[in-house]
């Protein structure tokens, strides 16, 4: 009966939806979209953009900013990411880390000639959200395993290994305009189409390494969820010059709305100590399942003088309005979401000696969900406090990331733009850290080129 429980466990908390992480604390969220974007000028300023974004990179800060070209623009964005998740779990350490080499954008500009201000158009396609993961953990959780007893005074646990591998991407193809209403007010809208895939696979294996069954060597429980994505999104925004040295920028972010259309594979494999296995396999096509994120909105400032720049964005979104439906169910893990305020800072330097601007940032990210399930326990639990019985772990919200950044100007008409940016977070059991935990970096570069005609 424990065994059969362990699995329905298992695989129900994998099956929730396409999005899940895989590790022990975040099994059942749908994670939320980044602001790390595809170009390198805003992620070496911390993301500090609405009110900064004169370029390419405006159809997805603030499409507004597309009435500042002035000249037919083409750029593209190549990504290097690197994450690494680090855990210890019963005293066993394990860690995995994972690189991967992308084209985060392609990006082209128009503008047309106008009498009197200023109209610009702008094609695009983009890597907006990489969904890639590699997590292991390994250790004797008595909770977990499926040989031994509950009371560990009788039997000891065997050895317990949670795999997790992910591939997926979500790309953006977006048409966007901006134009000047006044010389000083901006407007623009930007449209886009989402489409991608989610390959992902989940192994949960545990071995009788104390000999306590006469006959079963070692349990797998292999998990396999193949998914396509499509859906719709859009952002409107406004820039205001309120001097040569102050501008404002404003955005709103439409409701983004996926689908996803999914194939699920569940297999159980024994392993005998004779050398025989036994094999259960099912699979199945589930209905779509549909996601619509809230709307968001976002405010930004930006001063400049002497080749200094310096700039700031606080983003609000209320995640409680978003909505998740498969067949008609709507998701019923809703009410633990909470609202969040983003905030980015950064500055920019134009040496006065050559073309060169160099760039620092930071942004404050907090997570959305406060649900967390935690194996350990086999239990739900509320990350806010709101039930301190039944905390069992502690989680660090506070994600916060550095970036530095360079941008070079050739002959005035190729711009090469890099940034770096890094950040992590801890987590750990409550009341024993060395119980478990998990560290979790994350780091990426970012190369842009923009030619101007």
């Amino acid at each position: 009966m424990k065994r059969f429980l362990i699995s329905a466990a298992l695989i129900g908390s994998s099956a929730v939806t396409a999005w899940a992480d895989g590790h022990p604390f975040t099994e059942l969220e749908i994670p939320t979209p980044s602001l790390v974007g595809t170009h390198a000028r805003p992620l070496g300023m911390g993301g500090a953009h609405i009110a900064v974004a004169e370029d390419a990179s405006a159809m997805t800060w603030n499409p507004a900013g597309l009435a500042g070209v002035r000249r037919i623009e083409f750029s593209s964005s190549l990504a290097f990411d690197n994450d690494e998740i680090e855990t210890t779990w019963f005293g066993s350490g394990a860690s995995r880390s994972l690189d991967d080499l992308q084209v985060g954008g392609i990006s082209f500009l128009y503008p047309i000639p106008t009498y009197r201000g200023s109209l610009v158009f702008g094609v695009s396609i983009d890597r907006i959200q990489n969904y890639n993961l590699a997590y292991e953990r390994t250790g004797r959780d008595p909770d977990l395993s499926f040989f031994g007893s509950l009371d560990d005074t009788i039997a000891t646990p065997g050895e317990v290994s949670d795999r997790h591998d992910r591939e997926g991407k979500l790309n953006l193809v977006s048409a966007a305009v901006g134009w000047d209403v006044s010389p000083r007010l901006s407007l623009g809208a930007t449209l886009s189409v989402l489409y991608g895939s989610i390959f992902d696979e989940q192994t949960f294996t545990t071995t009788d390494t104390d000999g306590i069954d006469p006959d079963l060597a070692s349990s797998e429980v292999y998990y396999l969820l193949d998914s396509d994505v499509r859906g719709a999104s859009g952002l409107l925004g406004l820039t205001y010059k309120a001097s040569p040295s102050f501008r404002f920028g404003g955005v709103l972010g439409l409701p983004r709305a996926i689908e996803l259309e999914r194939f699920e594979q569940f297999r159980v494999v024994d392993r005998f100590d004779d050398g025989s296995e036994s094999l259960d396999l099912e699979t199945s096509i589930p209905p779509n399942e549909k996601i619509t994120y809230p709307w968001w909105f976002g405010f930004g400032v930006a001063f400049g003088a002497k080749g200094l720049l310096v700039a700031g964005d606080i983003r609000y979104t209320d995640w409680r309005e978003m909505k998740d439906e498969v067949a008609g169910t709507e998701f019923f893990l809703r009410p633990y979401y909470k609202e969040t305020a983003s905030m980015s800072l950064g500055a920019e330097y134009l040496l006065p000696s050559i073309p060169l601007r160099v760039r620092a940032g930071y942004r404050y990210e907090p997570v959305p969900f406060n649900l967390t399930y935690v194996p350990l326990a086999g239990e739900l639990v509320l990350s806010d406090g709101r039930d301190p019985a039944e905390v069992d772990v502690e989680l660090d919200s506070e994600r916060d990331f550095f970036s530095l950044g360079a941008g070079y100007l050739f002959g005035s008409v190729l711009t090469v733009d890099l940034a770096w940016e890094t950040g992590g977070f801890d987590r750990a059991h409550l009341f024993e850290p060395d119980l478990y935990n998990e560290k979790r970096t994350s780091s990426r570069l970012i190369g842009t080129a923009s030619y101007r005609f």
